[in-house]
């Protein structure tokens, strides 16, 4: 899996900072402070985001749906490559995107990401978009790296 990606300050708008509210999710990645700034963003958040290029844009959208089940509400914010080719998702409409990422991180380790994590878009009942990462089982070496069974489908790169 992936809980958080990171996208470098100077690949974010202004603009898009102001209208989403994302001067808190600003850190220093430098170990110098020098101020190497990056926008971090969490699945583990209350109302989780993620940084989306859509239809050439790059926007900010709600990552996953909470859904109730037993009177327990949850939220998945990942699909399965496997599920999404064997069309378990199409009654949803998916939408392709790209989720620029310089970083991922998964149970405390950041990794390199060199331009991105693949995902889709769905549209709930008030047509509100939501994305979500597509996954795929883990290398070895990501394996070994987070403990995870399950992986980030990066684009044109393998960990």
């Amino acid at each position: 899996m992936c809980s958080g990606v990171a996208i470098l300050r100077d690949k974010l708008t202004d603009p898009l900072i102001l209208r989403h509210e994302l001067g808190w999710r600003l850190h220093d990645r430098s170990l110098d402070h020098s101020g190497r700034f990056e926008a971090r963003f969490m699945f583990a958040e209350r109302r989780p985001q993620l940084p989306v290029v859509h239809d050439g844009q790059l926007v900010i959208y709600e990552w996953g749906m909470a859904f109730e089940k037993n009177r327990k509400c949850f939220r998945v914010g990942y699909c399965k490559e496997e599920g999404l080719r064997a069309d378990n998702w199409r009654y949803l409409k998916p939408e392709p995107v790209v989720i620029p990422a310089d970083y991922g991180f998964e149970r405390g380790v950041w990794f390199a990401i060199v331009e991105g994590v693949r995902g889709i878009v769905v549209r709930d009942e008030q047509e509100r978009p939501h994305v979500f990462v597509l996954t795929q089982p883990s290398t070895h070496y990501y394996q070994m790296m987070t403990k995870r069974d399950r992986e980030p489908v990066l684009v044109e790169q393998v960990i």
